[in-house]
């Protein structure tokens, strides 16, 4: 088995077509296609299958997709390390940033990055943390901050912090409260970030548990618009610290912590198992482990870091 051969196999996958494949790696197409059946029969199975619209993998063909680009990643990171070890961190890092996360750090991971690490190209991708540790299992982000822990996701989990999650109201709204229990909240109307989002499942959940029905008048899924929602006295919403530092610094909302602080969630570093780290990747990870650290020890982040946390 040749690598060619999985690099043109993974080629005419993703265009669906031996002829696009064939224009785009500049191979002609019989040299394609006996490289494929080449590769077919070194397997004993078959690859692929033609359709009326081109060609499609099989079942077989699928699952050799799948580990050829893993096997054409390592390899290209492999090259990487080489070239990395003589020249120093440099390339794009792609990172995963859940939304209240980019809040506290984004900027200043950038403007870091900027500064200190000049041959590394930052790629952010902002959204839920469930969708983040989707696009790294898959290898499509080098790094990720993920709360709590996907089991058996292929992701390599190290906890930084802990940080509560709190009830959240229009400035007023909720004076001469120090406290308030989940299963309160079902008396208030809600607005919940849309699914897939952690703090919605675990509040739906908890609720559940506690046979509570909770009012919700909107599903949101921009945490600028829900915050802006709240302000607007439209409801009320579950958000975590780093989603509300600033409206609550600057007296715009009212917030208690559920369950007096005993609703939390684990903020963690993430990066998957299946595919080798940069040397970019890796001085990245420090500087954004460094800024969360230093957000909470500054009180820009009201969160516990943990004992086990990155250059503890």
């Amino acid at each position: 088995m040749k690598l060619r051969q999985l690099e043109y196999f993974v080629r005419i996958i993703d265009t669906g077509s031996i002829t696009r494949a064939s224009k785009s790696l500049h191979v002609a197409q019989p040299a394609l296609s006996q490289q494929i059946s080449q590769l077919e029969e070194e397997l004993g199975v078959k690859l692929m299958a033609r359709t009326v619209r081109g060609v499609s993998a099989t079942e077989a063909g699928l699952a050799v997709y799948h580990q050829a680009k893993l096997i054409l990643k390592q390899v290209e990171a492999t090259a990487l390390v080489a070239r990395q070890a003589e020249l120093g961190p440099a390339g794009t890092v792609t990172i995963g940033l859940p939304w209240t996360v980019a809040a506290v750090v984004g900027l200043p991971l950038l403007a870091q990055v900027r500064a200190t690490l000049k041959s590394v190209r930052l790629e952010i991708v902002e959204g839920p943390s469930a969708v983040l540790a989707k696009l790294l299992a898959e290898g499509k982000l080098e790094v990720a901050v993920l709360f709590d822990d996907p089991a058996g996701s292929g992701i390599d989990m190290r906890p930084l912090l802990s940080e509560s999650l709190y009830f959240v109201g229009r400035r007023g709204s909720l004076e001469g409260r120090s406290r308030i229990e989940l299963a309160e909240v079902g008396a208030f109307p809600l607005l919940l970030m849309s699914r897939p989002n952690g703090i919605r499942e675990l509040v739906d959940s908890r609720l559940a548990l506690a046979g509570v029905q909770p009012q919700v008048v909107a599903e949101i899924n921009s945490p600028s618009l829900l915050m802006e929602a709240v302000k607007a006295g439209i409801g009320y919403a579950v958000l975590p610290a780093s989603g509300i530092e600033d409206s609550l610094r600057a007296g715009l909302v009212d917030a208690l912590e559920l369950e007096g602080g005993g609703l939390q969630r684990t903020v963690c570093i993430g990066t998957s198992r299946m595919f080798v780290l940069s040397l970019a990747a890796e001085h990245v990870i420090a500087a954004l482990a460094e800024l969360m650290v230093g957000a909470v020890e500054s009180g820009r982040w009201s969160a516990t870091l943990t004992p086990a946390r990155i250059g503890a």
